[in-house]
């Protein structure tokens, strides 16, 4: 029996952005756009009625943050993963959202299969920042990191995995640990490293060179 294609919201103010994404998805057979919105109050709307697989979030809409609308999407459908679409390379704001629940940020340039390919690395739970705008997944510098900031050998394991990209059963069954376990490990991880979410864990750890 086939699987069903993951469903997509788009929220974007820009016409030729939402049309770009109708002929995306109208070709795809793993992604299927269920619903559009052209403000933040829209998305969360949709969001409520259709609990996409997925929200393609513009970062600069004209009524609410889009920090916010993270927030609030993922206190309400926490099992909808977030992707931020950026025209610019706004450190800050792409920082909030990270920290605010989101997945991934992309450029809007991406092509149709850069894109697929990074939302298909989403639903499996990896987290994707296009390198143009990496330095927005770090702390600020000259943060202090905590003071048991070296990672057990485990948690070495643990985050040598989550950089190969598996999905937290898969590093439990790698590493012959429960679930449950590899999640406390994760978090040990992402708190000694001031992190907020897979994202910004694997780009502190390659700036301190630990992977």
């Amino acid at each position: 029996m086939a699987r069903r294609p993951h469903s997509v919201v788009v929220a974007d103010d820009h016409p030729i952005v939402v049309a770009g994404m109708r002929l995306v998805f109208g070709g795809s057979r793993f992604f299927e756009l269920v619903g559009e919105a052209s403000t933040g109050a829209e998305a969360l709307v949709r969001c409520e009625q259709l609990r996409p697989d997925i929200l393609l979030l513009d970062l600069r809409l004209p009524d609410l943050p889009a920090a916010t609308i993270c927030e609030r999407v993922k206190e309400r459908q926490p099992d909808t993963n977030i992707v931020i679409l950026t025209a610019y390379p706004e450190e800050m704001a792409v920082r909030s959202c990270l920290k605010t629940g989101a997945a991934a940020c992309l450029f809007k340039d991406a092509n149709e299969q850069n894109l697929l390919s990074a939302l298909m690395q989403v639903v499996h739970g990896r987290g994707v920042i296009d390198p143009r705008i990496a330095g927005a997944a770090l702390p600020r510098r000259g943060a202090a990191a905590p003071a048991d900031s070296t990672l057990t050998a485990r948690e070495s394991d643990v985050l040598t995995l989550i950089a190969r990209g598996l999905t937290t059963q898969e590093i439990a069954d790698e590493a012959g640990l429960s679930p449950n376990t590899v999640k406390s490990h994760m978090r040990s991880v992402f708190r000694k490293l001031d992190a907020h979410n897979r994202v910004q864990a694997l780009a502190v750890a390659k700036e301190r060179d630990l992977i």
